[in-house]
């Protein structure tokens, strides 16, 4: 069984329900699509920690990125807020995030729905 975890932008929780992340894995749609008829878990739902936070340093992602070692979370999505619109590139602290991740053996996906 596959475990999964979306990771999503802490700015974008300002207009962010997370609504369109949760539709498309319920339907197994857009980037989930890679699921469909695949036993898979959706075991985490989480936020960055902010654009000033730095990503090495702060105990409470530490924390997270633990947790997610913990429920043993195989792949990560990173959410569609996670690129900057401006550029279209990763958010840094992302990037870092995503490497952090994949120093854990996590699998990254840029996109959720």
């Amino acid at each position: 069984m596959k475990h999964i975890a979306i990771l999503t932008c802490l700015e974008a929780c300002r207009v962010c329900t997370g609504a369109a992340c949760l539709e498309a894995w319920n339907k197994r749609e857009r980037q989930f699509s890679r699921y469909a008829g695949e036993e898979a878990q959706l075991n985490a739902f989480l936020h960055c920690n902010g654009c000033h936070s730095d990503p090495m340093s702060d105990p409470g992602l530490a924390e997270k990125l633990q947790r997610l070692t913990e429920i043993g979370v195989d792949t990560v999505h990173l959410g569609v807020c996670t690129v900057k619109h401006e550029t279209g590139v990763l958010c840094p602290t992302m990037k870092t995030l995503a490497e952090m991740l994949q120093q854990r053996g996590m699998e990254i996906v840029e996109g959720t729905h």
